[in-house]
């Protein structure tokens, strides 16, 4: 089994990534590159550990405000095609038959709005495995009861992961940015049903910069309360010892993206660089020496010849989209198996 598109299926992972101690990774592609980055990873991975068919989620934002991915997935802004874009290029990558038919992964829509993302909220989740119903904008209680009537229509349907929050001031609508209690996490469980639930523990989730800090140890006295249900949002604040340690803080599914995606862009800009003999004329890399973007090197003899084939000028196989392509998978895909070393998943080979 590739795509795992039922709540069922998707909930036995989720176990047993609870019983190996492991946390599942979540990564948000935007574009098939990115898809076919972690799925490279993905691969690698599991085959060098004995376990081809590991578990992870594949997810796209909504219509989040910080981030709408599937507004941004395609360059017609259009939300409902790109979401469809998204979910047909995760089932073309993840055909049984295909080079990645063996992992098992797990498509979620991350950060869905109630009111904005409705469309796929209510009447798209076909094909999706999981869904975050983020109601924080609300108060916390509105937020629970919006949070349970959605658990009720479409827990068969979808794992629901709800948000433990309340992003602003009930009455004011001033900004709220207060960690989440041992006691309102333990309240919004029983009373929503939720499969998941992404409490406030001081990342990019909400956190300014000037106040970014990971609270494991609030983290761990949540997990004592409602048990391995944590969902960690921002991880690019932890420090390399927090983010191995999130498996066993209570954190059952972290996501990561911002990190991979400059892991990505960073290597394909120096690709783009080390190529500019090959894409430019010669003309252009004069004006661009005469204008100080580029130091004189790059009309050099040195640089010529053993970059440029003795020749400055546009060069298809050095510029094309399969060039960009590969920079940024081979910028990502180192990045997106450290992450499942540090995220525990060794133990699905043992």
């Amino acid at each position: 089994m590739a795509l795992i598109a039922d709540a069922t299926h998707a909930r036995e992972a989720i176990q047993e990534a609870r019983e190996k101690g492991v946390a599942l990774i979540n990564l948000n592609p935007e574009c098939a590159r990115g898809i076919e980055a972690c799925l490279r990873a993905a691969k690698s991975f599991g085959e060098r550990v004995g376990a081809p068919d590991i578990p992870l989620f594949l997810s796209i934002c909504g219509t989040y405000h910080a981030r709408p991915q599937i507004k941004l997935y395609t360059g017609l802004g259009d939300p409902w095609l790109g979401f469809e874009a998204w979910l047909s290029q995760v089932a073309f990558y993840t055909q049984p038959d295909g080079p990645f038919g063996k992992i098992r992964v797990m498509t979620h829509l991350d950060h869905g709005q109630p009111g904005d993302d409705a469309e796929i909220l209510e009447r798209r989740l076909k094909g999706l495995s999981s869904v975050m119903f983020d109601a924080s904008t609300l108060p916390f209680d509105e937020n629970i009861r919006a949070t349970a009537a959605y658990v009720e229509r479409h827990r068969d349907t979808v794992v629901v992961e709800g948000a433990v929050d309340e992003i602003f001031e009930s009455g004011t609508g001033e900004q709220k940015n207060q960690i989440t209690t041992v006691a309102q996490a333990k309240r919004f469980v029983e009373a929503t049903g939720c499969d998941l639930i992404v409490p406030n523990l001081g990342t990019e989730h909400r956190a300014s910069a000037r106040e970014l800090r990971y609270h494991g140890d609030q983290a761990q006295a949540i997990r004592g309360a409602v048990g391995k249900l944590l969902v960690l949002h921002g991880t690019s604040s932890l420090s390399p010892a927090d983010f191995t340690r999130l498996k066993d803080d209570g954190i059952i599914k972290v996501n990561i993206w911002t990190a991979i995606e400059k892991a990505g862009a960073q290597s394909c800009v120096r690709k783009a660089l080390d190529e500019l003999g090959n894409t430019f004329t010669e003309g252009d890399l004069l004006s661009f020496v005469d204008t100080g973007v580029l130091g004189p090197a790059c009309l050099g003899p040195r640089y010529r010849d053993e970059k440029c084939g003795g020749r400055l000028y546009p060069k298809l196989d050095h510029f094309a989209e399969a060039v960009r392509r590969d920079a940024w998978v081979a910028g990502a895909q180192p990045l997106v198996e450290a992450c499942l070393r540090d995220l525990g998943y060794e133990a699905f080979g043992r």
